[in-house]
């Protein structure tokens, strides 16, 4: 499943999207970073079960890093 989680601008008008891959029991996959992209950013990769969430910017960059930290725990073999 991919969360689609979104955010306001960053000071420079940079967006701030992206989405969180997570098991079907919710445990954090990975994190791929949205950008300019759109839904281009996760082709190839949607299997049909989306979200979309607004969050904070606090938020945004707590759910970031969890995307980001198990796809480095996974690529490590943890």
């Amino acid at each position: 499943m991919l969360i689609r989680i979104a955010t306001t601008n960053d000071t420079s008008g940079n967006p701030r999207r992206g989405w969180l891959s997570v098991t079907a029991a919710g445990q954090p996959l990975r994190w791929i970073e949205e950008g300019y992209l759109g839904s281009a950013a996760i082709a190839g990769i949607d299997d049909g079960e989306t979200m979309a969430i607004h969050v904070q910017p606090k938020e945004y960059k707590r759910l970031q890093s969890v995307g980001v930290n198990a796809q480095l725990r996974q690529e490590a073999g943890l």
